[in-house]
């Protein structure tokens, strides 16, 4: 929420500084995409840079509670899965622990592989 409050107070211009060129050139189109389901697919995606998005969208037309929801949705998949998987190493369950991140594997790979695509597929749909 911090990233995001920074972003709306000191806007595009210092934002813009606060990345790298290619963070912008590949994140970018999140300045100008639409829609708080964007926020949440972007924050299930394994592997992108998160702490940059938090300021990108901090510079959009979204309200900080609809920020603030989205992600925190969007984190806890990510959140509950290493919870789980300790819990269960820690009851020595290691056969749940195994399934568990076999799941996930099976899951996010897929999601990581095609992430290029997945973002340039939302790069397609803001307006330009």
């Amino acid at each position: 929420m911090a990233a995001f409050g920074v972003g709306r107070w000191l806007g595009a211009h210092y934002v813009r500084s606060l990345v790298s060129q290619e963070t912008w050139d590949k994140m970018g189109f999140i300045v100008e995409a639409e829609g708080a389901i964007l926020c949440f697919i972007i924050y299930l995606i394994p592997g992108l840079p998160k702490d940059m998005v938090c300021y990108l969208f901090g510079i959009r037309p979204m309200s900080l509670w609809v920020f603030t929801l989205v992600s925190t949705l969007g984190r806890i998949p990510g959140t509950w899965v290493p919870s789980a998987q300790g819990a269960h190493t820690a009851a020595g369950d290691y056969l749940q622990a195994i399934l568990l991140t076999a799941v996930v594997v099976a899951l996010a790979l897929p999601l990581y592989y095609h992430r290029n695509r997945i973002v340039s597929w939302f790069r397609g749909r803001s307006p330009r």
